[in-house]
C-alpha cells in the first residue's frame, strides 16, 4: 500500500503522531509478523486518523486470529458506530467463542455510543474541474467523500437515488445535498521529493429548495521520495493520497458546517 510510504500535508505539518499512524497503516497491511499487525491494529485504535476504521475493518479478515481480535478491540476503542456492520459481518464468520467475544464487546460498545443522526445528506454531483484529464477523479472524489462523511455519527448519508428531502421531512431532520469538485491538481517536484498538490470544494444545498447554504474547501499535498515514486502506479497513488488529504482538510468540520447551514441565512441557488 503506497500510502504508507507517502506523506500527506494538509493545513498543518506532519506531526510525530501522524508518522506513527503512517507506520501503523503500513504494518497492518503488509507486516509479515502477526505481532506487528496486532500492534498496528491497537495503535490505529488509539489514533484519530480518518483512515483507521477502513484499515481495521479490513483487518477483521486477517488470516491470524490474534490480529482479527485486536482489530475488533481497536474498532471498539476508536468509537465510531459506523463500524458496526463490518463487525456484525465478522461475527458470522468466527466459529469459536473466544474469537466472538472481542467482536461482540466492540458491537455492544459502539451500539451504546451510537448517536441519533442530526443531519441527512445525499451525495449530489461530483466532478473534476482541475483541468487534469482523468476520468476517474470524479468517482474517486465521491467515494472518498462518502468514506469520510460516514465517520461522523451525527451525519447520515442516504442511499443513492433516495429522496433526501422526503426522508428528512418524515424524520424531522435537516436535509442537504453535498456537491463536490476537484478544483486543482498539479504534479510537483522539490528537494523533499515528488508528489501532487490538490484542492477540493464542497457546496451545501438545502433540500428541497436547492438553496445554497455554504461551502467547504480543503487542500493537501502528498509527497514521497523520488526513488519510491518512479512508476505509474506509485504516482497514481500519490495523486489519490493528495485528493484524499484535501477531502479530509475540507470535511473535518462538516458537522459544524451543517449545523450552521441549518440556521444560516439563505443564499438562492444560481447566484
Amino acid at each position: 500500500m503506497f500510502l504508507a510510504t507517502s506523506m500527506v500535508f494538509g493545513a498543518t505539518s506532519l506531526s510525530s503522531a501522524q508518522d506513527a499512524d503512517t507506520s501503523a497503516f503500513r504494518d497492518i497491511a503488509v507486516g509479515k509478523d502477526y505481532r506487528l499487525r496486532v500492534a498496528a491494529a491497537l495503535a490505529l485504535g488509539r489514533s484519530k486518523s480518518p483512515g483507521a476504521r477502513p484499515a481495521l475493518e479490513k483487518a477483521l479478515k486477517d488470516p491470524h486470529p490474534a490480529v482479527r481480535a485486536s482489530a475488533a478491540a481497536a474498532l471498539g476503542a476508536l468509537g465510531n458506530p459506523a463500524a458496526v456492520p463490518a463487525l456484525k459481518a465478522a461475527l458470522t464468520v468466527e466459529s469459536t467463542p473466544s474469537q466472538k467475544r472481542p467482536i461482540q464487546a466492540a458491537i455492544e460498545r459502539l451500539s451504546k455510543l451510537s448517536a441519533k443522526a442530526r443531519f441527512l445528506v445525499s451525495l449530489g454531483k461530483f466532478e473534476n474541474r482541475s483541468g487534469v484529464k482523468d476520468a476517474m477523479l470524479g468517482s474517486l472524489l465521491k467515494q472518498q467523500t462518502r468514506n469520510r462523511v460516514m465517520q461522523f455519527a451525527d451525519i447520515e448519508i442516504v442511499a443513492d437515488g433516495a429522496d433526501v428531502a422526503a426522508e428528512g421531512k418524515s424524520r424531522k431532520l435537516p436535509a442537504f445535498t453535498l456537491d463536490g469538485s476537484v478544483t486543482h491538481l498539479s504534479k510537483r517536484h522539490g528537494a523533499d521529493g515528488i508528489g501532487y498538490a490538490a484542492k477540493v470544494e464542497f457546496v451545501i444545498r438545502e433540500m428541497p429548495s436547492q438553496t445554497l447554504k455554504g461551502s467547504m474547501t480543503g487542500s493537501a499535498q502528498a509527497v514521497a521520495e523520488a526513488r519510491r515514486a518512479s512508476g505509474r502506479r506509485e504516482l497514481a497513488q500519490l495523486q489519490t493520497d493528495a485528493v484524499a488529504g484535501a477531502i479530509e482538510s475540507a470535511l473535518q468540520r462538516a458537522p459544524l458546517a451543517l449545523e450552521a447551514a441549518s440556521g444560516s441565512s439563505v443564499i438562492p441557488a444560481g447566484r
